[in-house]
C-alpha cells in the first residue's frame, strides 16, 4: 500500500475517540479562525500604513499624493493607494495580491527603483502599466466612487461639463483624461525619445543594404551625387517617405522619389492624389528635373492632379527599410501627447485632410517640435477612413 493511499484511508477512518458533531464544530471554528486571519492580513496589506512602509514608495509617489485632493479636500473624503490600486471584488482582488508578489522581487532580489534617480528613470514604464490596467477594466477602481449617472454637470465648470458629457457619451474611460491625478506626470517624450535612438542605431544598418527605404527624419536631398553636404541641397524629404533605391555610391544613395502634386503647387509632392500628405519640397532647380505622368481630375473638388517623381541622391543614413518601425514611434509620439488631456481620436476617426485641422487646433497644447508634429500627422494621414491603410504600404 502507497503512502497516500494509507494517508486517505487514515482521513476517511471513523474517529474512535470524538464525536463528529465534535469534530464538525471544530473544524468549523478552525476554518473561521483562518479566514479571519487571512482576512485580516489581506486587509492589512491594503492600509495606507502598508502601501509606504517601503522607502520607495513614502519618498516618491506618496510625497505627491498627499498634495492632491485624494489626499485632502473639502469634504474631508480620503482615496488611500488600495482605493485605486486594489480591486475590491474578491477574485480581482487575489489575482492583484498575487501579481504583487512580482514586486518583492524587485524589492529584496533584484533592487530596480531603490533610489529617486531609479524611480525616475522607470517612472513612465510603471506609469504606463498601470493605465494598461485601468484602461483593460474600464477604469473599474475609479468607478468605485465615481460615477457618470451621478454627477451633476450644472455644478461643474462650464468646460469641464462639456468635456464629461462628451466623454460619457463615447464610453471614454476616466484614465484616458485624468493620468497623473494623484502623481507627478512622467516625462512622456522619454518613451519616444528611446525609440528614435533604436532606429536610429538601425537606420544605420537599413540604409546601407535595402532596396526600398524610409525617412527617418526631414533630410535634404541633391540633384548631384558631387555636392552632397554642400549647402542645403536642392529640396527637402518629409519624414515616412518611401524611397526606391537606383543605385549606391559609397555612404550617398540615387533614389527616386514618386507621388502626386496638385496643378498650380508645383513645388511639393504629395503621397496620394487629392490628399494633402506631404512628401517632398523642392527648389525652383530641382522642378526643371521632375518627370510628369497624366493629368487627373479630382472629380469631388474638381482639381488637376498629376503623377510625379524625381531622382535624387541622399546621404544612406537615418533611413528604415520597414515602414511600420516608423509607425510605432508615431504612435508612441501621438499617445505621449494627445493623452494627458482627453482620449486619443483612432486614425480612421477623421478624414485625412481633415486631420490636419485637427492637429491645428491641438498645436499649442503640445510639446512636439515642427518635425515632430509634421510626422505624426502624416502617420495620422496615412490612417486615416478615406485613406485605406495606405500608410502600410
Amino acid at each position: 500500500m502507497g503512502p497516500l493511499k494509507s494517508i486517505w484511508n487514515w482521513f476517511r477512518k471513523p474517529s474512535s475517540t470524538w464525536g463528529t458533531g465534535i469534530l464538525l464544530v471544530a473544524g468549523g471554528v478552525a476554518g473561521v479562525i483562518f479566514w479571519g486571519g487571512f482576512h485580516t492580513a489581506m486587509e492589512k496589506t491594503n492600509s495606507l500604513g502598508f502601501c509606504i512602509s517601503c522607502h520607495e514608495m513614502e519618498d516618491t509617489v506618496y510625497q505627491e499624493y498627499i498634495k492632491t485632493p485624494h489626499y485632502s479636500n473639502p469634504s474631508g473624503v480620503r482615496a488611500i493607494c488600495s482605493d485605486c490600486h486594489v480591486p475590491r471584488e474578491w477574485q480581482h482582488k487575489v489575482v492583484r495580491k498575487i501579481r504583487a508578489t512580482k514586486e518583492l522581487y524587485y524589492k529584496f532580489i533584484d533592487p530596480s527603483i531603490d533610489t529617486p534617480e531609479k524611480f525616475e528613470v522607470k517612472r513612465l514604464h510603471l506609469a504606463k502599466n498601470v493605465w494598461a490596467e485601468m484602461e483593460s477594466n474600464n477604469s473599474r477602481e475609479c468607478r468605485n466612487c465615481h460615477s457618470y449617472d451621478a454627477m451633476a454637470f450644472d455644478k461643474q465648470h462650464e468646460k469641464a461639463a462639456k468635456q464629461m458629457k462628451a466623454a460619457k457619451e463615447r464610453g471614454d474611460t476616466c484614465i484616458s483624461c485624468h493620468k497623473g491625478i494623484a502623481h507627478k506626470m512622467p516625462d512622456m517624450s522619454s518613451g519616444y525619445k528611446l525609440v528614435f535612438e533604436e532606429l536610429e542605431a538601425k537606420a544605420k544598418d537599413d540604409g546601407a543594404k535595402a532596396s526600398e527605404l524610409f525617412t527617418l527624419t526631414e533630410m535634404p536631398f541633391w540633384l548631384d551625387r558631387d555636392k552632397i553636404d554642400q549647402g542645403r541641397g536642392d529640396g527637402l524629404l518629409i519624414s515616412a517617405t518611401k524611397l526606391e533605391v537606383l543605385e549606391t555610391s559609397g555612404d550617398a544613395r540615387k533614389v527616386r522619389i514618386s507621388g502626386w502634386r496638385q496643378k498650380g503647387a508645383d513645388r511639393i509632392f504629395y503621397e496620394l492624389m487629392s490628399h494633402r500628405i506631404f512628401t517632398a519640397t523642392l527648389s525652383p532647380k530641382a522642378l526643371e528635373q521632375v518627370k510628369l505622368g497624366e493629368e487627373k481630375t479630382d472629380p469631388e473638388t474638381e482639381l488637376v492632379w498629376i503623377p510625379v517623381s524625381l531622382d535624387a541622391w541622399v546621404k544612406a543614413e537615418k533611413l528604415l527599410a520597414d515602414r511600420e518601425e516608423l509607425w510605432g514611434l508615431a504612435e508612441e509620439m501621438y499617445t505621449a501627447s494627445c493623452t494627458t488631456c482627453h482620449g486619443k481620436p483612432a486614425a480612421d476617426h477623421y478624414l485625412a485632410n481633415q486631420w490636419i485641422g485637427v492637429m491645428k487646433s491641438m498645436k499649442r497644447f503640445i510639446s512636439l517640435n515642427k518635425q515632430e508634429y509634421r510626422f505624426v500627422q502624416k502617420y495620422l494621414q496615412l490612417h486615416a477612413s478615406d485613406t485605406g491603410g495606405n500608410g502600410h504600404h
